[in-house]
């Protein structure tokens, strides 16, 4: 009888993941929009549990702040950008990019009903919330890949945050600007068109990744693992339990309007990767613009600042195939 119970509790022990002896990972994330609904998802739906991860999920609304955070080791796993990470990187510290949550630059850029095309915008001043943030790089970019000169051939002004920008467009003190959502409902409802949706225009830019430390992912890459694992099943889940996910959205965000809650799932659809692989060129980008002003960038390669060992190894073991059925 103690050998049978003996065997039983060594396969109890394989079969389930022991959370409660596991180490507690803390979780941040660095804006409420529904960009991150796959943190939350995977913390409300049970999907870090399930892979044994004993998680605790935080908000810190400062990219800097956050970074702070994880090279003192009180995060773990986060969602910064290339930039921060790059400059992490280049002043020596360690962070460093598992994967991605969203490779481009994700906005709507948005515009009054009379600009039609990009070409309409000569002469006429775009809004973007302030120099060097992640609006006026999409802007400049979107910019620049049709041919135009910011500055020159159309005119940039730093507006402020996502409510200020709708509002300089209803007023049309501006005529185009890059919006998220849910911002971006309340401009259409006052009569502002998504000119473009950058998703589909493939200016590279590590919006957010999966990022933690070298130190982290190299003593604890079987819990780095199991991360990637339960975020993968939350990107599934919020394509395919639309109503439970605006649910979560509602929760994390307050918002209430059924019309915002599903512009705000389609915007997080439109730009969340299935496959969380980081590309190179979006590291590679913003070296470049970090390189008109630290000289060190232009020595720096892409691979420093990412692995996507992990994530190569998911989908060599065929796991994104068994979640969505094929290659998504």
């Amino acid at each position: 009888m103690g050998k049978l119970l003996l065997i039983f509790t060594v396969v109890f022990i394989l079969t389930f993941p022991a959370t409660g002896n596991a180490q507690k990972v803390v979780i941040g994330y660095s804006a409420v929009s529904a960009l991150y609904l796959p943190f939350w998802a995977a913390k409300d739906v049970g999907f870090y549990k399930q892979e044994g991860v004993d998680a605790d999920l935080i908000y810190i609304s400062s990219s800097s702040t956050m970074a702070q955070a994880m090279l003192a080791r009180e995060v773990h796993i986060s969602t910064a950008n290339s930039q921060v990470i790059a400059d992490a990187g280049l002043q020596g510290g360690d962070l460093m990019a598992m994967g991605a949550v969203i490779n481009v630059t994700a906005f709507y850029v948005m515009a009054p009903p009379e600009i039609r095309t990009i070409e309409d915008l000569k002469g006429k001043p775009v809004g973007v919330s302030r120099f060097g943030a992640s609006t006026d790089f999409a802007m400049r970019m979107l910019l620049a890949k049709y041919g135009l000169e910011a500055g020159r051939d159309v005119p940039i002004l730093q507006i402020g945050g996502m409510p200020e920008l709708a509002a300089a467009l209803a007023k049309k003190s501006i005529y185009a600007a890059p919006m998220s959502f849910p911002t971006g409902f309340l401009a259409q409802q006052a009569g502002v068109k998504i000119l473009f949706n950058l998703a589909k225009e493939s200016i590279p830019f590590l919006h957010a990744g999966v990022t933690t430390t070298r130190k982290f992912m190299n003593e604890r890459r079987a819990q780095a693992k199991a991360f990637l694992r339960a975020y993968s099943r939350a990107v599934y889940f919020m394509h395919t339990r639309r109503e439970e996910a605006k649910e979560i959205i509602a929760r994390y965000t307050k918002i209430r309007d059924p019309g915002m809650l599903e512009g705000s799932l389609q915007y997080a659809q439109d730009f969340v990767e299935k496959i969380p692989l980081v590309k190179p060129q979006a590291f590679q980008v913003t070296l470049d613009e970090i390189a008109k002003k630290n000289p060190k960038a232009k020595q720096a390669k892409p691979e420093q600042f990412f692995d996507n060992s992990l994530v190569q190894e998911l989908i060599d073991e065929g796991f994104f195939v068994s979640l969505w059925g094929k290659n998504p």
